[in-house]
Parts: structure tokens; sequence; C-alpha cells
């Protein structure tokens, strides 16, 4: 096992987490030990066992930015149990928050589907779907792309986020 090298360690950034994210997982169910194991395990970054110390519950995504992102999927997979609630919901935006397309019209597109993420309106089962889809499909790679499929890709996330709009627009959350 690495030994921790940081002014904080990893019980600090697990407690952090813990209590970070009591508010959108159940707070009976503690993930303080999975998430020291996870952070020893996988030899957090200092910056990332800071960030995760002193976070507030607004900040995971950008916290979880700093963890490797093989060893993200885990860190999310812990906090929200791999369920379709509240903190499944969190994770969502979280990893939307790390997600960049390099195609600014694609981009738009992921920060609407983040924004949608807190409609209440919208049912949770479908604003799950709606950011997973988004999260797992638009982390492709899109470097050295012809040009032709840099203009499908265009289109494609134009007309998305213009129904999304619509979509959100309706239910009124615009």
């Amino acid at each position: 096992m690495p030994i921790e090298n940081t002014a904080r360690g990893c019980s600090e950034a697990a407690a952090g987490l813990e209590r970070a994210t009591r508010g959108f997982r159940p707070p009976e169910e503690s993930i303080l030990a999975p998430m020291r194991r996870l952070c020893v395990q996988d030899s957090w970054s200092g910056a990332a066992i800071d960030c995760f110390a002193t976070m507030t519950a607004e900040e995971l995504g950008k916290c979880a930015g700093a963890v490797d992102a093989k060893h993200r999927e885990a860190l999310f997979g812990v906090i929200a149990g791999n369920e379709r609630d509240m903190a499944g919901l969190q994770i969502i935006v979280a990893r939307l928050a790390n997600l960049r397309v390099g195609i600014s019209e694609c981009d738009r597109f992921v920060i609407a589907v983040s924004t949608a993420m807190s409609c209440e309106r919208l049912p949770l089962e479908q604003r799950h779907d709606l950011g997973n889809e988004t999260a797992d499909f638009w982390s492709l790679p899109t470097r050295n792309l012809p040009p032709d499929a840099i203009a499908k890709m265009v289109k494609a996330c134009s007309e998305s986020l213009d129904a999304l709009q619509q979509q959100v627009a309706a239910v009124g959350c615009m």
C-alpha cells in the first residue's frame, strides 16, 4: 500500500466525502472506510485529498476531477451505490462536470444536460437516463476526427440541445 504523502491524508479525504455527501445519500450508510481504501489503493494525489477533505456537496465534481479518470467511476460507485436516487443524480452531475467534448456545440449540450439535472419537474428516472446517456456517449474520443464527422457531431449536438431546451421549457424549468 502506498504511504500517504500529503499534509492531509486519506482519512481526512474520506471524512470530507462522508460529510459532504450526507445530504444526498442515506446518512446511516457510511462511506468512510471504502473511501479511505480507494484513496490509498488508487494513490489519490495530494490535490485530490486536500479537495475532498474540505469539500462541500457542490464541489463533488470539481474534486472528483482531481482523481485519475480510470479511478473516478469506483469513487462514484461507492457514493451512489449504483442507485437511481438523489445520490446517483449527484454522481451524474459530477460526471458531467468533468466531461469536455472539445466541440463547442457539444460542450454546450453537456452543460445544458447538467443544468437539467436540477429540474425537479422532470421525473428522477428521466433525469438519470438523460444524464447517464450523455455522460456515456459524449465521453467517446473526439480528437483528430475528420471534418465531416465533426460537422455531423455539431449538427447532432445542436439538434439535441434544441430538443432538450424545448423539453425543459415545456415543464417550466427554464
